[in-house]
């Protein structure tokens, strides 16, 4: 009976360190789990971390984007701002263009009448010089005719002059 009260003595103590073994062999496994899970949460935060810095860089770029956009803005303005000066002084130039061919056109009216009015100065000239021509002829006649009209030559050649 000894032996037998022995027997589920040990029969207790073994079933005592079988549940305790199988308990720890949970733990064991949940450690391993835990131990898992934290590798794996480790994994993600170095992902997290590498995800924040890709994410720091991109908001670096966004700014540098957005001075670039609005330095283009400003650009565009001062590029319409210098149109619409252009575009005034275009104005201001045709009509000076148009004001110069008018003036242009008066002129060559002007010189128009210029011409004719040389024209007719040449003709002038002409009939002066045919003048001249014949006073001289009638001065040399009279000069080879003799001194009786030499004073009255003397002084239409002053009067002429």
């Amino acid at each position: 009976m000894d032996r037998i009260g022995k027997y589920e003595d040990l029969n207790k103590k073994y079933i005592e360190l079988e549940s305790r073994s199988m308990g720890i062999a949970k733990e064991k496994s949940k450690r391993k789990g835990f131990e898992a899970v934290e590798t794996e949460l480790a994994v993600k935060k170095n992902e997290i971390k590498v995800m924040r810095i890709k994410l720091d860089k991109e908001r670096e770029k966004m700014k540098y984007l957005d001075k670039k956009i609005a330095a283009m803005e400003k650009h565009k303005d001062q590029i319409n701002v210098n149109n619409t000066a252009l575009n005034r002084t275009n104005m201001l130039l045709l009509e000076k263009m148009t004001k110069t061919d008018e003036q242009m056109d008066e002129a060559a009216a002007y010189a128009r009448i210029i011409r004719i009015n040389a024209q007719n100065v040449e003709g002038d000239i002409i009939r002066y010089r045919r003048s001249l021509a014949e006073t001289d002829a009638f001065l040399g006649k009279i000069e080879n005719r003799g001194f009786a009209f030499l004073p009255l030559a003397r002084e239409f050649v002053e009067e002429r002059d």
